[in-house]
């Protein structure tokens, strides 16, 4: 087994943090045990984002919604409107005093925290915005759609600053900046991953092996006991590729059904998976040393 990659065992396998019932649920990773539910959305949640001091959740709702919750009070602090149709994802940026959300409206708003109130209106996709990341700094944003475009935003000025693509331009399920801000991955719906180079408008490398062709399967950078890249699949499995060879070099199993949320732990050899109705679970996997 690769050096600093996790055991296919979990230990806590839990039931949704965000999902269809319109709840978002705390737990801690280490006993499985959820510490507080979340309650207020009128209908399903799609994506939520934790502010960098790790006191507030953000949540996407298929109501239209953008909600801040605060986590020390368990109350709503805002709700923000002004989507035209299913917010589909969130995200804070580094200094938590922004929050991106994308839409099935194909629209991506940009709100501020504090006042709850909508700065930029960023227009240009031309189906749903599966995800929303901004870079190390803030300064600049990327979305991925169903389109099959991956749009880098300037947020000074609200205009698009790149599109990438394929000649395929198979739909884009998810894209995020690397932690350095250099590179952005992005999965689509033709079972493969890409590393962009920012700079070079280019795809470096390409990871296969999974599958992926109608579900928005995150993927994730994994660095804290090697540099892997981390993703869900269609076949109820979590893959992970060594970032430079895009060799597999592990396949975790134990989900029973598509595997849609991945995150990894920042300074531990820790991921967390989450899958679909059919199996309902989050699990943590670990680092066997």
């Amino acid at each position: 087994m690769a050096d600093g990659l996790p055991q296919p065992v979990h230990f806590g396998a839990v039931t949704n943090v965000l999902a269809n019932d319109a709840t978002i649920r705390i737990w801690d990773p280490r006993t499985g045990t959820n510490a507080h539910t979340f309650t207020g959305h009128q209908a399903g949640i799609s994506d939520i984002s934790w502010s960098k001091d790790s006191k507030y959740i953000v949540s996407a709702s298929d109501d239209t919604s953008v909600a801040i919750w605060n986590v020390a009070t368990r109350t709503k602090s805002k709700v923000m409107l002004g989507h035209l149709h299913y917010v589909f994802c969130v995200n804070f940026n580094p200094q938590s005093t922004l929050v991106a959300s994308g839409s099935y409206d194909t629209t991506i708003k940009i709100w501020d925290v504090k006042r709850g109130k909508c700065l930029l209106t960023l227009t240009g996709h031309t189906e749903p915005v599966t995800s929303v990341h901004f870079d190390r700094d803030g300064t600049k944003l990327v979305s991925g759609s169903w389109d099959g475009t991956i749009r880098i935003w300037d947020l000074s000025t609200g205009h698009c600053i790149k599109t990438l693509a394929t000649p395929e331009r198979p739909p884009v399920g998810f894209a995020k900046f690397s932690p350095n801000g250099k590179y952005i991955l992005a999965s689509t719906w033709d079972h493969t991953i890409r590393l962009w180079s920012f700079s070079g408008e280019r795809v470096l490398k390409s990871y296969a092996g999974h599958r992926n062709e109608t579900f928005c399967c995150f993927a994730s950078f994994s660095v804290t006991g090697g540099k892997w890249i981390v993703s869900g699949s269609e076949d109820h499995k979590v893959y992970l590729w060594n970032l430079q060879t895009r060799e597999t070099v592990q396949v975790l199993e134990g989900h029973t059904d598509v595997v849609l949320a991945i995150a990894c732990h920042p300074k531990e050899n820790m991921i967390a998976s989450g899958a679909v109705a059919g199996d309902n679970t989050i699990r943590i996997w670990v680092s066997d040393f």
